[in-house]
């Protein structure tokens, strides 16, 4: 019996490397893991980007606002920057805001 009992330890393997996982709401959160980050939506990837590449980051946020996944301060709060950030990314990506006044002043 313990070979058999050895065997069944060795089923599911160890995890490679430790995965660090952010919270944002009940539907989505955040794995870090090694350099890359993926943003997952009820278990769809939504996002992967690498974790120094702002403009990425930035277009996520935006895309977990904008779908209505998540609020501006649930997104701003797991990204570790503040809803004006958020705002001001929203803004920077929409194309109609490009030529407005109030989008060029930093809102």
């Amino acid at each position: 019996m313990t070979g058999a009992d050895e065997g069944q330890r060795n089923v599911f393997p160890k995890p490679a490397a430790a995965a660090t996982g952010n919270v944002i709401n009940d539907r989505c959160l955040i794995r870090t893991e090694q350099d890359y980050r993926i943003v997952i939506v009820s278990g769809i990837v939504l996002a992967q980007y690498a974790v120094n590449d702002q403009m990425a980051e930035a277009y996520a946020m935006v895309s977990l606002v904008e779908q209505g996944w998540a609020s501006q301060k649930e997104v701003a709060r797991a990204f570790g920057c503040s809803t004006r950030s958020v705002r001001r990314y929203q803004c920077r990506l929409d194309a109609s805001c490009r030529n407005r006044s109030d989008c060029q002043a930093g809102i």
